[in-house]
């Protein structure tokens, strides 16, 4: 497996070409048949002269943490979905071929209902289908030559998997 750079703390190999092309993955994912919000859509209304390390700096791009293994920021960009307005797009730095990942934090985790509570099922429900939809995107931004961390996991694989000896010959 290729790692980026030594010293690489930046997105510098992501393109605004690239984070179009996963936010229409994206959105045709997380809004089927519909438009989505006012808000979502100034979100995607970006300056087309701007570099892409400035625009991730910048709103509508938030810091979502940095990354444990080399303190680099890690940006999400809050895109929603049809029930539920907080799924982000991340992006954040990572040991492979582009430099980067993409995931879909569907930012549900972190809310604690009484397990009791009435709305506990609904709420399961929504867990499970925000679920389904990040696999979803991934596998699509996957299938489209982006990079996620299942496509870093195959080639790593790929990489350690020793060749099969090649059978005798009769």
């Amino acid at each position: 497996m290729e790692s980026s750079r030594p010293g690489q703390n930046e997105l510098d190999s992501l393109s605004i070409d690239i984070l179009r092309q996963a936010v229409g993955i994206f959105m045709s994912l997380a809004y089927p048949g519909s438009d989505p919000p006012e808000s979502v859509r100034r979100r995607l209304l970006w300056d087309s002269a701007r570099d892409t390390e400035t625009l991730l700096q910048s709103s509508p791009f938030e810091r979502a943490g940095k990354s444990k293994s080399n303190g680099s920021l890690i940006y999400a960009l809050r895109l929603g979905n049809a029930r539920y307005p907080h799924m982000k797009l991340q992006i954040q730095p990572w040991p492979n071929r582009a430099g980067f990942m993409l995931s879909v934090n569907t930012h549900d985790q972190v809310l604690a209902l009484d397990p009791n509570s009435s709305d506990m099922a609904a709420f399961r429900d929504l867990q499970s289908e925000n679920q389904r939809l990040k696999e979803q995107i991934e596998q699509c931004w996957d299938e489209a030559g982006l990079p996620t961390f299942l496509r870093y996991l195959r080639d790593y694989i790929e990489q350690r998997t020793p060749e099969a000896p090649n059978p005798p010959q009769s």
